[in-house]
């Protein structure tokens, strides 16, 4: 299938998430860094899963009511300050979360504090989970029956989860040889991590202040043609799915 390579790059991006790698980190210096680690990221699988399932249902539902107005020139004014917004966001300075990370896990002492956590982080930093966006979009687009949506919706979810776990693995088979590289780890994610978030910012905005731009077929300074007499991108690809 065509859309599982960018459908899994969404996926690749997304796992660059700089709260549960620090947390992991900070977590693997705790004793039984196994049920920690894992209590922390099954929070943050199981309802990152269950966004996901009740955006691909409820993205559906609302196209399918509300598709006519989001093709409307209010709704792409709307979208072109929206991705304005985005691109000038993208070039904020980055900063460090190293510490709030840290002291949001230091606050959960039990395996259901710890669950309770990543489930709660997870909804607080939905608004930055730009990929998982796209990729729920993508789904509800394509309209596969439920059974392989959501199989590639936990597949996609696995793929989000495997770097803490990875973190995990070199810790428990290097032992005190992975401690040192730790603190490395945590500057490099700091700034790294921050850096990717803007950039995936940067590029979304980007691409809805273009397709505004297709819509209102570049204030006259240019014209584009697509096909079914969609006016944007967008529209032919809601036209198509």
């Amino acid at each position: 299938m065509s859309v599982l390579p960018p459908f899994f790059g969404l996926a690749l991006v997304d796992s660059i998430n700089p709260s549960a790698l620090l947390v992991t980190l900070y977590l693997l210096r705790r004793p039984m860094p196994v049920r920690t680690v894992a209590a922390y990221m099954s929070g943050v699988f199981a309802s990152y899963l269950t966004i996901g399932i009740l955006l691909v249902l409820g993205l559906d539902a609302l196209l399918d009511r509300f598709g006519d107005a989001l093709w409307s020139p209010g709704a792409y004014a709307v979208q072109l300050v929206i991705g304005a917004a985005m691109l000038v966001y993208s070039y904020k300075p980055v900063r460090s979360d190293a510490a709030p990370a840290e002291q949001r896990a230091a606050g959960a002492a039990t395996l259901a504090g710890l669950f309770a956590l990543g489930v709660a982080v997870t909804v607080v930093e939905l608004t930055t989970a730009l990929p998982y966006l796209a990729a729920t979009g993508l789904l509800t687009y394509l309209q596969w029956p439920a059974a392989q949506w959501l199989a590639a919706l936990v597949a996609y979810n696995l793929v989000f989860v495997a770097p803490p776990f990875a973190l995990l693995g070199l810790h428990l088979v290097l032992g005190r040889r992975f401690e040192g590289r730790m603190e490395s780890i945590r500057k490099k994610l700091e700034r790294t991590g921050q850096e990717a978030v803007l950039w995936i910012i940067g590029i979304v905005g980007f691409y809805l202040v273009l397709d505004a731009l297709i819509y209102f077929d570049f204030f006259g300074l240019a014209e584009v043609t697509l096909a079914d007499g969609a006016r944007s991108p967008s529209e032919l690809m809601w036209r198509e799915r």
